[in-house]
């Protein structure tokens, strides 16, 4: 795998919008667009990868690895507590884990009309899964989708193959849209959780990792002083989507987050492309470290936030750096608990 200057970055980007988005609700509304970047991220190193030779059987034993363990954990820890502390609250949780665990959650939401912009304390710990829902769907089919392509690219030109990928990317811009505009009555869980809303950031992804994937980085014309302008151009606008968007906006759903998912690509395009434009930018202590826990913090962040909701909802006030210092610490251990697997899986 080539290694990418930026991309923890863009992946520490990614977790402060969801972390915040959780931890301070009524201030970081919109940092649910950090979730596009987990999705454009996953779908882009698929591809990049797409000629590395490796079974079925070996695939899937190395996801299941690196995946489960860490979520085994967290979903009886937080099941445990949640019985403790508040056992009504569990009503659905055994049709709710099934669901997580067999990967069809973010559907389970949608059957359920589980809102992802209702109060944090009045949903459940687990509401924020419906996003590794869909990254199992995707790792489900990646296999099939890896060898179909190689095997047209055997067969005919690989750049026409490519060219039908990025008209059928294209098409997949207008499934979001056409959702929301076509749909007798605006569903927000249905266009926030569903699979094929979110295909486009995952596609956009995986076309550009296929591009790259083809060879050396070639230099582009483009300077290094315009790529470092548009990455604080970037920076900047993803802070401004964090503080100002809501998940009830019209613009989010026409063109906000297919739009958003192009700006990544094309981030990630100039850190491919022109690395030692951004090295003094990119990469410090802090994002790798986030970046390197990032699947831990995700999975944590939620429990503990609802679970310390629930605890302190009659005090005076949150101390909302309790919980952070919990799903940091929890991720850290349980990082370190599940190494032997996740050695084992790369």
């Amino acid at each position: 795998m080539k290694n990418i200057k930026g991309l923890h970055t863009l992946r520490a980007l990614g977790v402060i919008g969801v972390l915040f988005y959780h931890a301070f609700p009524n201030h970081i509304r919109g940092g649910f667009f950090g979730v596009l970047i987990f999705f454009v991220l996953s779908g882009y190193l698929k591809g990049l990868s797409v000629h590395k030779d490796i079974s079925f059987f070996q695939y899937y034993k190395k996801r299941i690895l690196r995946l489960y363990p860490t979520l085994i954990i967290v979903l009886l820890s937080s099941v445990g507590l949640l019985a403790l502390i508040d056992k009504y609250k569990m009503i659905n949780t055994p049709q709710e884990l099934l669901s997580i665990v067999l990967g069809y959650n973010n559907f389970w939401q949608i059957k359920m009309n589980s809102s992802y912009f209702t109060n944090l304390t009045n949903t459940s710990p687990f509401t924020h899964l419906w996003y590794l829902s869909i990254l199992f769907q995707f790792e489900l089919v990646w296999p099939f989708f890896q060898r179909l392509y190689l095997f047209l690219c055997k067969k005919y030109n690989e750049k026409n193959i490519l060219s039908i990928l990025l008209i059928i990317t294209l098409l997949s811009f207008l499934i979001l849209p056409c959702f929301f505009l076509f749909s007798k009555e605006v569903n927000y869980t249905n266009l926030y959780y569903n699979t094929l809303t979110r295909f486009f950031s995952i596609l956009a992804g995986v076309f550009l990792g296929l591009l790259h994937s083809r060879g050396k980085r070639k230099k582009r014309n483009i300077s290094s002083f315009v790529m470092r302008i548009y990455y604080f151009l970037f920076i900047l606008l993803t802070l401004l989507f964090y503080l100002f968007a809501k998940g009830t906006d019209t613009w989010v759903y026409l063109v906000g987050m297919q739009g958003y998912t192009i700006l990544i690509c094309i981030m990630i395009h100039f850190f491919y492309t022109k690395p030692k434009a951004f090295y003094k930018l990119v990469d410090d202590k802090i994002s790798k470290f986030l970046s390197t826990y990032s699947y831990e913090i995700y999975l944590w962040q939620y429990p503990i936030l609802f679970l310390t909701g629930i605890y302190f909802m009659n005090k005076t006030y949150t101390p909302v750096v309790i919980p952070l210092i919990l799903i940091i610490l929890l991720s850290l251990w349980v990082h370190r608990f599940t190494k032997g697997l996740r050695k084992s899986s790369t």
